[in-house]
């Protein structure tokens, strides 16, 4: 299992096993999170998901940061 750890709606962090995402979706200011029947809703943007996934920073530009958020 790989688990990420990612900010929620209000407020707080759960960390996620990203194995188990099966898709994402936009919602209001952030995204939606299916993890099979369940989901999550989170402040960040599907650029900023697919950041934070790869274990970059949440506004990393390029491919090679390895800042912010980082797989476990």
């Amino acid at each position: 299992m790989r688990f990420v750890q990612i900010e929620l709606f209000p407020t707080g962090k759960a960390l996620v096993d990203i194995d188990k995402l099966t898709h994402a979706l936009p919602r209001d200011e952030g995204s939606r999170l299916f993890l099979g029947a369940e989901h999550l809703d989170v402040p960040h943007t599907l650029d900023e998901l697919a950041n934070i996934l790869a274990g970059r920073a949440r506004d990393e530009d390029d491919e090679h940061g390895a800042a912010g958020f980082h797989v476990r």
